[in-house]
């Protein structure tokens, strides 16, 4: 019975961890949106967001499509995942073959590559 209680309160203690977490992260989102809806009623400021921000939010870590062949070895449609934001223009990237494995082209393993020939997977878009 010892043992079930234990098992049971270290189950409880997780769980209870877990949602403080959640809440404190919550509160402070809230009280953060709070103090920039505020500042902007004030001083009529928004909040300023760089453009490269902006992009490594949209596009670092996430999954591509080439849209056009970017040499012999690695056509149009090929997968990838983008590694880091050069500029708001360029990025490195990473391509995949076709059974998800890192592509090596001639001992070159990430590619730099401007952002306007990768097209998004699964990106929901906010307006």
């Amino acid at each position: 019975m010892k043992l079930v209680e234990i098992i049971v309160a270290a189950i409880g203690e997780f769980i209870a961890y877990i949602l403080f977490l959640l809440f404190s992260e919550g509160i402070g989102k809230l009280i953060r949106s709070i103090y920039y809806g505020v500042r902007k009623l004030i001083t009529g400021k928004e909040r300023e967001i760089s453009e490269l921000e902006r992009i490594e939010k949209r596009y670092l870590y996430k999954k591509f499509k080439l849209r056009s062949d970017f040499n012999e070895q690695i056509p149009k449609g090929m997968r990838g995942t983008v590694l880091e934001i050069i500029d708001e223009q360029n990025m490195y990237v990473e391509f995949e073959n076709t059974k998800g494995l890192p592509f090596i082209d001639v001992d070159e393993q990430v590619f730099k590559i401007e952002r306007k020939r990768i097209i998004l997977e699964n990106v929901k878009l906010k307006h």
